[in-house]
């Protein structure tokens, strides 16, 4: 008696660089330009001009993104929200350290968030991801893909609880000026969830019948010769 193996569903996602691009463009706005930005006005105008510069590059951010039509990430909303409190406790405070130990209590707050979020149907974390690649309603919903967003939000609250970990350290020992190394040291965390992140990915998609590609580039789309009229 012969069997046939069905053939699996391909799930196609947006350009390798497009997609990086777009990932890039969310981390530079909402992580990046922020502490850049601060660092800047800081040395250069002192703090009070400094929470003034991180907040207008908010909402810069945002109302850049709603000319365009692009339409702000849910990350980037946050982020600004996150920033107005920030820089309303610290011009009350005078002070560039409370500036920064908001951030990192958010982000223990985020790393507890990941964790309670698990049983829910659609975690925070799988939110979050959406801002950076989209899936198709009908994959997220299958078993082996819910259980790949439990899998990496008990993995990326562990990596955030590290680099909150690392900046509270550096912060209570160091300073301020020592957040951009403890920035720095966190790296390889992040790089190390990505890998594991992008391998449980396509493991879930076997085990659930899927099979990854990838669009092609706008360039390789063009050089496609279009196909012949019948």
């Amino acid at each position: 008696m012969s069997h046939h193996l069905a053939r699996p569903q391909v799930i196609t996602l947006p350009a390798r660089l497009r997609l990086a691009l777009d990932a890039t463009v969310n981390l530079m706005e909402t992580v990046v330009a922020p502490l850049v930005v601060f660092y800047v006005v800081l040395m250069f105008a002192g703090l009070h001009f400094a929470l003034i510069g991180s907040l207008t590059w908010a909402y810069a951010a945002i109302l850049v993104r709603v000319i365009t039509r692009k339409g702000p990430s849910a990350l980037l909303v946050a982020t600004a929200g996150l920033t107005t409190i920030q820089v309303a406790m610290s011009a009350l405070t005078s002070s560039a350290e409370v500036y920064f130990l908001q951030p990192t209590i958010t982000t223990y707050l985020f790393a507890v968030a990941f964790l309670v979020t698990i049983p829910f149907n659609r975690p925070l974390i799988q939110r979050l991801a959406e801002d950076f690649c989209p899936l198709p309603a009908e994959l997220v919903k299958s078993a082996p893909i819910r259980n790949f967003f439990q899998r990496i939000s008990l993995l990326w609250a562990g990596v955030l609880l590290v680099n909150a970990s690392l900046t509270l350290g550096m912060l209570l020992t160091a300073g301020a000026w020592s957040v951009p190394v403890a920035g720095t040291a966190s790296i390889p965390f992040f790089v190390a969830g990505l890998a594991a992140s992008y391998i449980w990915f396509r493991r879930s998609l076997r085990t659930g019948g899927y099979a990854l590609a990838w669009a092609p580039s706008a360039r390789k789309a063009r050089s496609v010769p279009p196909a012949p009229l019948v």
